[in-house]
């Protein structure tokens, strides 16, 4: 009698286990499919008009585009923010899941990172002081002193640009926009590498007297960068792209950047090479 108490015991132990597992299953499997919820987005501190901090206030145009994409997607977007050069370092670290601070697309970028549909295609512009009228195209900056942002894209590609035309240039790497606007209004540097919709705003609100240069440097694709490889990158990415594309349609978008810049940056233009 004893054995047949004890052999029912555990056959009762086994089959408590097996519903156990069967229950936990399920639960697994439903959490690591779980569509994300939330975002963390690496945005600069300094970056007048993209993204900016003034008296404590987040402000800029990838608030306003972010703002909007939590209002269609139902993503609580939360920011991280620094100077230009730190913020890939939030992305590779795990510490943001993107960068919202108009990041171009170009092809080694592409090669370490994943991108959504691009929201804006904006002009990389040569900054000059305005009364330097004879200053027209490219070439016409040959020997002077030229500031960048450090880990810019326009910086980047003008150096190519430079070493293709043979133009000789002093190049000077800032950390930040603020910092580089500076050296500007010193005369550390005689010309200055912006993106065209970040000048624009600079010149109409007074922040620099100064005129961009007639010739593009080249128009570039912005996007945000999401790591390679990882199941809740690639869902966050296809959510942002849906409501990229959504905002490109319903004219989202371009309240947006005819908010703050007065033009709609954010179609693709009809003629004219998206720098790579």
């Amino acid at each position: 009698m004893k054995k047949i108490i004890l052999a029912v015991a555990a056959l009762c132990i086994m089959v408590v286990t097996a519903a156990c597992g069967n229950t936990e299953k399920p639960a697994a499997t439903q959490e690591k499919g779980a569509a994300p919820t939330e975002i963390i987005v690496a945005s600069g501190s300094s970056s007048i008009p993209n993204s900016y901090i003034e008296k404590g206030v987040h402000k800029g145009h990838e608030v306003d585009i972010w703002n909007a994409i939590a209002a269609k997607t139902g993503l609580k977007v939360t920011f991280v923010t620094g100077e230009f050069n730190t913020l890939f370092g939030y992305l590779d670290s795990g510490k943001a899941d993107t960068v919202g601070n108009t990041i171009t697309l170009n092809a080694k970028r592409k090669e370490k990172y994943d991108f959504s549909e691009p929201y804006a295609y904006i002009p990389e512009k040569l900054v000059v002081h305005s009364d330097r009228t004879d200053i027209k195209k490219l070439k016409d900056i040959n020997g002077m002193n030229c500031g960048f942002s450090a880990g810019s894209n326009g910086g980047n590609l003008f150096q190519q640009i430079a070493k293709e035309q043979g133009i000789k240039i002093n190049m000077v790497a800032y950390d930040s926009s603020e910092l580089l606007d500076e050296a500007f209004r010193q005369g550390k540097v005689d010309v200055m590498i912006f993106a065209g919709a970040e000048v624009a705003y600079k010149i109409n609100n007074k922040v620099l007297d100064a005129r961009m240069v007639e010739e593009n440097i080249a128009v570039g694709a912005k996007a945000y960068p999401f790591v390679k490889g990882n199941a809740k990158s690639e869902a966050l990415n296809k959510i942002v792209t849906k409501a990229i594309k959504e905002m490109q349609q319903d004219g989202t978008l371009e309240k947006i950047y005819m908010k703050w810049y007065g033009m709609d940056f954010s179609k693709k233009p009809e003629s004219g090479k998206i720098a790579e």
